[in-house]
This record gives structure tokens, sequence and C-alpha cells, in this order.
């Protein structure tokens, strides 16, 4: 029974050809484990070998240190019994009672000094040549009492070292002696056979070394960085390696130095003993491996080629190739091993092309501001990530319709968009749903509908869809509609896809639940964007009502300045535009993007917002006394009251005259009246003609109206007072205009009110250079302009911009009390001037010349007898030179 059992379980496993090529491939490899088990026996017995004289070496360390230690310990007491006798007087160590005392220090020290606190050097024992010099810590160990161990580094052989004391009998006396190396490195037993001693200081001199073609200086210094007290390394010299211990003999309580102590030994000396056996022990491997590779070779063979397919396919895959299928040709298997490989990679790659279709559409969503071309990539996108051959997709109007935006269906090609007039109502005439029709059921319930066959589906009517098919020949089947709900939950329209077709065989097949899951995710990322949209444009709307709103605002303070806030803009948009228009000069790889434009549009309509604190009498100034109303008046009702205190006079005059002598004929002799009212008269013409801007006012002028100012005088509470007041004779004495220096301030006062109010507003990022430009259009290229004085190319090309538009739009506009309307050409040349004395840029007056910016404003928005024919003819392209004459 136990028998027939057997037999069964092992003719079910050697049923499978792959099983049964394993088991023979394992019993023709049942060497290898063995071989196997041999190498790593053999490494474990080398890596044993390698660690005890790792140790050895350690503990060698540490006993080498350990007599070195004693030994220095040892010269320390030799120096204080040293010190005993130079203070019991006895320094005369070659006296015969000191023989084996000084053959002790003979053996340790080279030479032993003593130095008085005069520097009196006196031999002991020896000699010592070149002292070292001691540093401050060196010198503050000694004064403290203790014994101090130096070294001092000598070129070419090793370290000196020195044992130094200092003790006081009756004076400050310092002993020194130098070490006899022999004395700290010799002695039987001190180094162990085969190995190699280097002893190092704290400045890594070499003090002793029994290797002495090479120092390890490098390797040890690299293995201190992790382990500096005691540690392991290896180290190559001539290509054999050498294992090294090393270890810190740490004296600097006793002796202020530290010393390491490095032992090492070949390891070819360590592994000596088994380097035989390894030689045969190699070769036995080696054949034997001989043997298995041959007797395995075509077992291995077919059952790794198919292994390697997958392998390297699967790498493949790794990479994001999925463009070969696997090939296996086994009839086992491996064949269908190879089969749902494929299909494992197929359904990947559709996962990923998916998934990165869909990654890449939220990322157009998020990028894209044109509506239109959003719907046709909300559309496109949906199609791709199901397969679908039809898609339509249906926006919800304010009065509950589904208008049918944008549709495609590949097969037929067609297209059809929101021209067409295709509506959905929600609601019939009566007011019910309409919940036959398939796309406004979705929005209704709110629900995402698949159907497998609209020919078999009987919840919908699709006649017009049957009709549809009837007309074109096209064959509906799938169907799935999904409600686009936007971040509030509000739907706001409807994707509606048909036919889906399977990816491999184009057969038309229902929609997955997947592609139902990739859909609802679709558009609610589309609601969103739409939404984002709608939104973005609805807040720009409000924007730039709110902007012109101000603009128009303070145009209408003034019937002269009227549309400059308006007018400007334009000319702003026509000169950048013309920039942007340029192929050469300095602007020939310079192009302003359309968030830049608008940007500078924004500015250049709030470029005098500020004007709205300016007083208006002072924007309108026609003459210099006029405020609210022209005080010439004023002055005129002045000099009438003067005439008649001139007549009044005159007439106070004769009748005394007939009191006292009997004139009756005093009326006939009123000349002398008559001059005086005649030079009246001329003088209040001359303060009138003084009044007007277009008169410049000299010093002649000027002294005149002191004269004038001084000669007549009106009685007011007793007291006499000037004709002019000093306000009134401040602004007559104006040099030139109507403007004081005084009105200037206030005018430029403006900008500082523009650049407050601009800069308190929060800007998005494409808005955030508003101020910035604005505030720049009264700067002048040569730096006197203002607010800022800006110098160049330190007032931004926006700015610049702004001010030609500004300066062009005021030279042309429409005649102010106190300029007379100019001739195009007048302007021109003006502003020719303005470039000239620094003004204004020369490079962007150069592309309003050549880019004739100035016409094209002058055809839609001047008076056609502004425009002279001479304009038309003598500045042709950029010949500019005519403007400047």
């Amino acid at each position: 029974m136990n028998f027939l059992k057997v037999k069964k379980i092992e003719h079910g496993f050697l049923r499978s050809k792959v099983a049964r090529r394993i088991f023979f491939l394992f019993i023709l490899c049942s060497l290898i484990p063995l071989s196997i088990l041999a190498y790593f026996s053999l490494s474990q017995v080398t890596k044993e070998i390698s660690d005890q004289t790792g140790v050895r070496l350690y503990q060698e360390t540490k006993a080498t240190s350990m007599t070195i230690y004693e030994r220095l310990l040892f010269l320390k007491d030799n120096l204080d019994i040293v010190e005993t006798h130079i203070h019991e007087g006895r320094t005369n160590f070659y006296q015969p009672t000191m023989q084996v005392f000084r053959n002790r220090l003979e053996s340790r020290f080279k030479g032993l000094i003593l130095i008085s606190n005069s520097n009196q050097v006196t031999p002991l024992l020896g000699t010592i040549s070149d002292l070292p010099q001691l540093s401050r810590d060196e010198q503050q160990h000694i004064d403290e009492g203790k014994t101090l161990v130096l070294t001092h580094p000598v070129i070419g052989k090793f370290a000196r070292i020195f044992m130094v004391k200092t003790f006081y009998s009756s004076t400050r006396k310092t002993l020194v002696g130098e070490v006899n190396p022999k004395y700290l490195w010799g002695g039987e037993g001190f180094l162990s056979p085969l190995t190699e001693l280097l002893v190092l200081d704290r400045f890594n001199n070499v003090l002793f070394s029994s290797f002495q073609e090479y120092y390890p200086l490098h390797e040890l210094k690299d293995s201190m960085q992790e382990k500096p007290a005691s540690g392991r390394f290896t180290w190559i010299y001539k290509g054999d390696t050498y294992l090294a211990a090393y270890r810190d003999l740490f004296m600097v309580n006793d002796f202020l130095d530290k010393w390491m102590v490095v032992y090492s030994q070949s390891k070819s000396d360590i592994l000596a003993p088994i380097i035989y056996f390894k030689k045969i022990f190699q070769l036995v491997i080696f054949l034997t491996f001989l043997v298995v590779i041959f007797l395995s070779l075509s077992q291995i063979r077919k059952s790794l080629v198919p292994i390697e397919v997958l392998r390297d396919a699967t790498r493949r895959i790794a990479k994001k190739d999925f463009g070969d299928h696997v090939k296996i040709k086994t009839k086992d298997e491996f064949e269908e091993l190879g089969a749902s490989f494929n299909e494992m990679a197929d359904s990947i790659e559709n996962y990923i092309n998916t998934m990165s279709t869909l990654n890449r559409i939220g990322i157009a969503l998020s990028a894209e501001k044109n509506n239109n071309h959003l719907l046709e990539l909300i559309l496109l996108s949906a199609k791709r990530i199901t397969n679908a051959d039809g898609c339509a997709l249906y926006t919800l109007t304010e009065d509950k319709r589904l208008k049918l935006s944008v549709m495609h269906i590949d097969s037929l090609n067609l297209v059809m968009d929101s021209s067409n007039g295709i509506y959905i109502p929600l609601f019939n005439s009566e007011g019910s749903p309409n919940t036959s029709n398939v796309a406004a059921y979705s929005v209704l319930k709110d629900e995402t509908i698949s159907i497998s066959d609209i020919y078999t589906a009987e919840d919908f009517d699709f006649s017009s869809n049957r009709n549809f098919d009837r007309k074109t020949g096209y064959r509906s089947r799938s169907f799935l509609i999904v409600p686009m709900k936007d971040h509030e939950n509000e739907i706001i329209g409807v994707l509606q896809l048909t036919n889906a077709q399977d990816r491999l065989t184009q057969e038309v097949v229902p929609f997955s639940e997947e592609d139902k899951r990739l859909l609802e995710t679709l558009a609610s990322q589309a609601a969103v964007a739409l939404s984002k949209n709608k939104l973005v444009e609805d807040f720009k709307k409000l924007f730039d009502s709110l902007i012109e709103l101000l603009a128009k605002a303070i145009d209408e303070k003034s019937p002269y300045t009227g549309d400059h806030c308006r007018r400007v803009p334009i000319l702003t948009m026509m000169l950048a535009k013309a920039v942007n228009n340029r192929r050469d000069g300095v602007f020939r790889e310079f192009t302003f993007s359309e968030e830049e434009l608008y940007e500078l549009k924004v500015a250049a309509m709030l470029h005098d917002c500020g004007k709205v604190s300016t007083p208006i009498h002072i924007v309108d100034k026609a003459t210099r006394l006029e405020t609210i109303f022209d005080r010439i008046h004023l002055i005129d009702e002045r000099f009438e009251v003067i005439k008649r205190d001139a007549q009044i006079a005159f007439l106070c005059k004769k009748l005394s005259s007939i009191r006292k002598e009997g004139d009756t004929d005093f009326l006939k002799s009123g000349d002398e009246l008559k001059e005086v009212l005649k030079q009246i008269d001329e003088d209040r013409n001359f303060v009138r003609n003084c009044n007007k801007g277009e008169q410049f006012m000299d010093e002649n002028h000027k002294k005149r109206l002191r004269e004038i100012a001084d000669k007549y005088k009106l009685g007011k509470n007793g007291e006499e007072e000037s004709i002019f007041s000093d306000d009134e004779f401040y602004n007559l004495t104006n040099a030139q205009g109507t403007i004081t220096p005084k009105d200037r301030e206030v005018i430029n006062k403006h900008v500082v009110t523009t650049i407050k109010m601009l800069e308190s507003l929060p800007y998005p990022k494409s808005l955030r250079n508003v101020p910035k430009f604005a505030e720049a259009h009264h700067e002048r290229i040569d730096g006197n302009g203002y607010p800022r004085k800006l110098k160049g190319n330190q007032i931004p090309l926006q700015g610049r911009i702004i001010a030609i538009a500004d300066i062009f739009e005021a030279l042309t506009s429409k005649e102010r009390p106190y300029k007379k309307e100019l001739t195009l050409m007048e302007s021109l040349k003006i502003l020719g001037a303005m470039k000239e004395n620094g003004h204004i840029d020369p490079d962007l007056f150069e592309v309003f010349i050549s880019e004739k910016v100035y016409l094209q404003y002058a055809e839609k928005y001047l008076n056609p007898e502004q425009i002279d024919e001479v304009v038309l003819s003598k500045i042709p392209g950029s010949q500019i030179k005519e403007v400047e004459s």
C-alpha cells in the first residue's frame, strides 16, 4: 500500500517536463553543493585564522604598549634618582661608587645634561646636540613638576626621544636626557617573529619601525577616523597584503604625549600553512565544475533560455518598454507562462498608459484657459482613455437645457460644435422632468448611466440616435453618460461616450466598470476646470470694469482731459504690439506674452488714478490767476475802484479850487484826469495780458508788475494794501505757462497718490508689476523725472511705453484752456525733441515712428484736420530725422 502511494506521488511529480528537467539537473549538480560547502569551509578556516591573527596582533600591541610605558616609567624613575643625587651634591657619575648606576644610565640614555636657571648647561652623561624647543603647554607641564616626553623629527631617520624634568635645588634646574632607542625597542622577546612594529608620536613622526621600506601612515589615518583609540586595518605593499592592529599609548597625564603602537603581519605568512592545500582544493573544485557543466549543459540550456527571455522581458517592462512580446516555443509550462506574461504586459501597458493619460489630462485641464480649447480637450481625453469611437459634451444653460458644445465620431470623421444649435431640455413644456432622454436623466438624477446596446434598451428613448444611424449608416451600440459636477457639487454638464472598442480586436464592446470610474474622475476634473475658468473670467471682467469705472471717473473730472485715461491704454497697446512685431534692432528678440500685455494694459489704465485727489482748477488752469474761478476779474474791479478813486480825488481837488479861487470852468480842464485814467487802463490791460499763459514773463514784465503793485494802493480798514495779493503776484510773475512750481508740486503728487493707491491693492502674480509700471510714466531717460529719479534702463520698459503714450495723447488731444490743438506733425516734432533732450526712450521712439504707430492712432482717434499730408509723405518707415528737424 505504501509502495503504491510513493509510486503515485513520483509519477505525478515527474509528469511535468520542467519538473523532470530540474530533477535530473539536481542529480547531476549534487556535487556543486558539496564543493560549495568545502569552499566555504576553507573560507571559514581562512577567515578564522585571519581573525585570530587580528586578535593576536591586537594583544601584541597591547603588550608592547604596556612594555614601552613601563620602560618610560623606568626612565622617569632614573631621572628621579638623578634628581636625588643632584640634591645631595653628587653630580659626578664617573666616580667608582657610581659605576653601576652610570652603566644603567648609559644603557638607557644617549646623553644627560643639567640646565641651570641661567641656561648654563652641565653635561652629566654623554652629549646632547640640537636641544628641542619647548612649547607653552610643554613648559607648563614640566613647571608643574611632571616629567615630559618629547620627540624631535630627524630627516631620513627615526625621531629622537627626549625626557625632560624640572626641579628646584636652591635654584630652578632642568634635567634633559636623550633616550637610547635600543633600550625602548630592544630586548629579547620585544618583537614577535614574522611581525612588524611601527611606533608613532602624536605628530605621526616615526619613532621606530622594523619594516623601514614603507610606513602605512595613510591607511592608519583612515582607520583612526572611525576608531581613534584602537582598531584594525589592512595595507598593501608590493602586492602583499598586511593585517595590522593599532593601539593608542595614552600618557598625556604623565608625559604630555601620546604614541601609537602598530603591529602588522604579512597575510602570506599568516596563511602559509594552508596555501598548499588551497591550491589542491582549487584544482579539485575546478575539475568538479567541469564535469558538472559538461553533463548538465543541455538540460540547463533548455531551462534557462525561457527564463532568460522572461527576465529580459521583465526588465523591458520595468523600463516601460512594452513593444515586444515574449516568444517561447518549448511546448511545456514555460510556453503557457510566456502567454500569460504577454497578457499581463498588455494589461500593465494599458493601465500605465491610462494613468499617464489621465495625469496629462489633469495637468492640461489645470493649465488651459481657453474654454473652447478646454471643451475640446475634455472630449478628446474622455474618448482616449475609454477607447470610444464617439463622444459628445453637453453644457447646462441657465434656462435648464443641455447645449451640445462639441461632438466627435471618428469612424464617420464627424465633428460638430455649438453652432449647430442642438439642445436637450431638462423639462418638457408642461414642466415635467424629461426622463426619457438619457442625457437629461443623468443630469436630473445625478447618476452615471452605462448602456450595453441602445437597440435592446427599454428604459430610454433612443429614436433620435436610431434615426441618425439610418441617415449615416452608423451603428450606435454602447453608451456611457456621466454628469459633470463642479467644486460646489453643482452639475454643469454631461459627458456622453459612444461605442467602446476592444483595444486588441477593435470590436464594439460595452463600457467597463473601470471606464466608468475613469470617466467619472475625468468629468470631475473637467467640471472643476470649467468652473475655474468661468470664475477667473468673471473676476477678470469685474476687475476690468472697476478699472474702466475709475478711469472714466478721472476723465469725467475735466471736460478738457476727458478720454485721456481711456486712450492712453489704447496707444500703449499699439506701441507694445509694435515692439512685439520687430524683427530687427534692440527689440528683435523681445516679445510680450499675453499675460504681460494684459498687465501693461492694466498699468496704463491706472497710470493716472492718483488724479482723483488733484484739484480740477489746477489740472485745467487756463490763466495764471485761475483757481476755482479766474481772479483777473477781482483785479479788474480793483482797477475800477482805483479809477473811481482817481476821479473822486480829481473832483475833490477842483471843488476845493472853486471855493478858493471861484473857478467855474473846471469841467473843461480834465486832461490830467484823462491821462491818469488812460494809464490805469494801460496797466490793467498789461495785467490782463500777463494773466494769459502764452505770455512769457521776462524780468522787464516782472519789474513793471512790481511797479504797478507799488503804484496802486487800496484802502481797507484804515490801511492801504497793494492791488495784488502775495499769491496773485506770485502767479502773475510765473515765468512761463499758467502752472506755477507750487501747482506743479500739487499735480506731481498725483503720482505719489497713484503709488499709494496701487500698492495698497493685493495683486495676483500676473499683475504684481502694475504699480511699478504705472508709477514710472513720469520718469525720464536722463534721470530728471519723478518721483524716483530713475535713469535709463532703471525705468521698466513698460513704464517707458506708457510715458510715450501719455505724452503723445496729451499732445494730440483737443484744445485745452492752456494749449491749442496741435497737428500730428507738430506733436511728432515735439516728441522728437523730447527724445533728443533725454526725456523719452529713443529706441521706443524709433519703433513708434518706423512702425507708424502714430498714424494708426491718428486715423482712429484724431480729427481729420489734425493729420497733415506732410506726415504721410515725409515719414515713411524709420526716417525719423524729418520729425526731429
